[in-house]
């Protein structure tokens, strides 16, 4: 690729404004190992009930006499109507147990969102946008969370109170515990350095950014979770460590079901997050991560959203620069061809604020390519093997390459730092593995840039070889030699980099939008 197409591709995409980065303060990985929390059903507890928990609970387990009685000789001890209450009152390795209700948290909700007198704890940023201080959360822990869960008392960058909490509900299934957000507030539940943390079995909704948020916290559980309706998305990490995400449902959400960002800096030794059994549909996309690093994502389904997943290395100021070393295997990533980008949505959606929209109205946070499996823009060093990859009607997997001067890195060396060693074996593409034919539109779209990057062992209907863009993909191991970029493809990509979701929702060129025909 010649220098001036690069400028000139740099210059287009550092214009885009788009939500396409987790908005976060400067914030570190954890330095030390640490264990992914247990469960533990002993132990000091701290109960939270609603008035109509007991009739709640005499529905729920009106067929079980044996949990009934012992449900009830929970409630008995119940001292709090609200959550963060209860999160107050706790000290390190408490239990937290909610009994069913739906908790609105009206302390916290009362709590002016962004109230003014906190603003002083505001960092303007350095031109990436101002970011609420950890301090600031300290001050007020309800100004932009419902529920507010702080380990570190002092600002020093350690926990020392409110770790190893299990924050479980008591009902049959997730929908039993209800934790609503107020869609104002950012997030309906915050972890942050909140180190052991273990959220389970509840369902958070309607949060104006996440509904579930751990920041900075090493060692970490979210399990048996639905997380709906949010702004942006269901359940977020970001520069957390030693995590499992496991049995979640996440729908409904304008950026992604679910977003491990930031994730742990192994550089493919080990996986510091595991996700397993994840079930995300109907979002704009099924998973995220800018800087998503060192995952391990297996036996999960991320299909009926506008793009299924999504890995880059988009935005500044985001730890982990560039994206690598995850695994995706044996997951199901089918007809993701839900188009949340119509015009019709996207206008109401930039004239309607989001606490006034209705609460199933799903507007779009960030751009993707509808029709799409998996999108993998700026990333290294992934696999991506043994996957179900089906009907989705533009591409079932797309690479392409990203400056690094789009994440801020303006080193001429960097520039081509991005979409090597990526490896995809194994996959069934366009074919489920039931034998249901169900093609993608192409199988692999690739930009053609880099080194290292390799397809082997991938089969399409019939036994057939996969289809691609380019027609011919380097087997494995892939070229040693780093292979330049198309342009052609590179200048495609461009108009559709530059859409924000409030000023620019129909970049002039940019084919992404509409829906793609089903392949025959």
């Amino acid at each position: 690729m010649s220098r001036s197409i690069l400028l000139a591709l740099v210059a287009c995409l550092l214009c885009a404004t788009a939500a396409s980065a987790h908005p976060e303060r400067p914030t570190s990985f954890p330095t030390t190992d640490a264990a992914v929390p247990k469960y533990r059903s002993q132990g000091p507890s701290r109960v939270v009930c609603k008035p109509d928990s007991g009739t709640r609970i005499k529905k729920l387990y009106k067929k079980a006499p044996k949990t009934l009685k012992r449900r009830r000789a929970i409630l008995r001890r119940c001292k709090f109507r609200h959550i963060q209450a209860a999160v107050d009152a706790a000290r390190n390795g408490d239990r937290i147990l909610i009994l069913p209700g739906v908790y609105r948290e009206e302390p916290s909700r009362a709590f002016q969102h962004d109230k003014p007198s906190c603003g002083e704890l505001v960092d303007p940023g350095d031109g990436h946008g101002a970011h609420a201080t950890y301090a600031y959360h300290l001050k007020c822990p309800n100004s932009r969370n419902l529920v507010f869960i702080g380990g570190d008392s002092d600002d020093d960058g350690r926990c020392d109170a409110k770790c190893n909490l299990q924050v479980e509900g008591l009902g049959r299934r997730p929908s039993d515990v209800l934790v609503e957000g107020d869609r104002l507030k950012e997030d309906v539940i915050r972890a942050d350095r909140a180190d052991g943390i273990y959220i389970k079995n509840l369902h958070a909704d309607q949060g104006s950014f996440n509904a579930i948020d751990v920041v900075e916290t090493n060692g970490f559980r979210l399990g048996d979770l639905e997380a709906t309706w949010s702004q942006n998305y269901g359940v977020l990490t970001f520069t957390a460590d030693n995590g499992l995400y496991e049995d979640i449902e996440a729908y409904g959400n304008g950026d992604s079901g679910i977003y491990p960002g930031s994730g742990p800096e192994k550089h493919c030794k080990s996986y510091g997050i595991e996700i397993r059994r994840v079930n995300s549909h109907g979002n704009v996309l099924g998973y995220s991560g800018t800087a998503g690093n060192g995952t391990f994502v297996h036996d999960s389904n991320f299909s009926d959203n506008s793009a299924g997943i999504s890995d880059d290395s988009f935005a500044s100021g985001h730890p982990g620069m560039p994206q690598d070393c995850s695994k995706w295997e044996g997951n199901k990533v089918n007809s993701n061809n839900v188009n949340f980008f119509e015009k019709d949505n996207q206008e109401y959606c930039a004239r309607t604020p989001f606490e006034r929209r209705p609460r199933e109205r799903v507007c779009p946070q960030f751009q993707v390519p509808v029709g799409s499996g998996f999108i993998l823009y700026g990333v290294n060093d992934n696999l991506i093997r043994d996957n179900e990859i089906t009907d989705n009607w533009r591409s079932g997997i797309r690479l392409f390459y990203v400056p690094a001067a789009i994440r801020g890195e303006m080193e001429p060396e960097k520039q081509f730092d991005t979409s090597n060693g990526n490896k995809f074996t194994g996959n069934m593409m366009g074919i489920r593995r039931d034998g249901t034919r169900a093609p993608n539109g192409v199988d692999v779209v690739w930009d053609e840039q880099g080194a290292r990057n390799c397809w082997q062992g991938n089969m399409g209907p019939g036994g057939k070889p996969i289809t691609s863009d380019p027609a011919g993909l380097p087997a494995c191991p892939g070229s040693m030699v780093q292979l330049p970029v198309n342009p052609v493809k590179a200048a495609q990509e461009v108009p559709c980099a530059t859409w924000n979701p409030d000023t620019n929702q129909f970049p002039v060129a940019c084919t992404w939008f509409t829906t793609p025909a089903k392949p025959k």
